[in-house]
């Protein structure tokens, strides 16, 4: 039996724990595809029509990504752009509002900026939305009675940060700002950024 000195075996079994993390680090893996309104589930439309009466046809997204299969419309609704994402049955997941950073709290955005600045060299911002998800009926009161009982707001960001190279990420932060989950975001020559 062959026996090493501790010294020796230290370093190769944090070396081994920081192989094992890094494999685990988590991407963002999706494909969109344009469908039809008769392809999306009723439970998906009809939600949509009691929320925001009066609206004309969205665009339906078929979404396959490393957590399943999903559907979104996207639409333009009183001056942003929406995208509201409903699970493989149709049930309601949330609600994404594009924003400008100016529709940020200076609070949260100087939250948000924090983690920029301690964790990157440069940053550039690609796009904000805020995240509303809360259950169906919760939601919908939101959007055709203003009623924000029930409501987790949320703000996700897409971004480019710089360290030694550019790489591209989705940032989830709660409503002060604080980084509740970062993906990396990767994009194959074919893919496009559909809003």
């Amino acid at each position: 039996m062959v026996h090493y000195p501790i010294k020796k075996i230290i370093p190769i079994l944090f070396f081994s724990i920081g192989i094992f993390y890094a494999s685990l680090a988590q991407e963002k893996i999706e494909k969109e595809s344009g469908i039809k309104a008769s392809q999306v589930p009723a439970p998906a439309k009809e939600w949509l029509e009691d929320a925001f009466e009066n609206l004309k046809k969205p665009k339906w997204y078929l979404e396959i990504s490393q957590l399943g299969r999903s559907y979104e419309a996207k639409f333009q609704f009183q001056d942003h752009y929406y995208s509201v994402e409903f699970d493989s049955l149709g049930n309601i997941q949330d609600v994404e509002i594009e924003l400008e950073q100016a529709e940020v709290s200076p609070e949260v955005w100087s939250a948000i900026q924090s983690y920029f600045d301690s964790t990157y060299e440069q940053v550039k911002v690609e796009k904000i939305q805020r995240q509303l998800s809360g259950s169906a009926s919760a939601l919908e009161d939101y959007f055709d009675e203003d009623e924000r009982e029930g409501i987790v707001i949320r703000y996700e960001l897409v971004f480019q940060g710089k360290n030694d190279i550019w790489e591209l990420w989705e940032g989830l932060f709660d409503a002060q700002g604080i980084l509740l989950s970062r993906l990396k975001v990767q994009i194959r020559a074919n893919d496009n950024l559909i809003f």
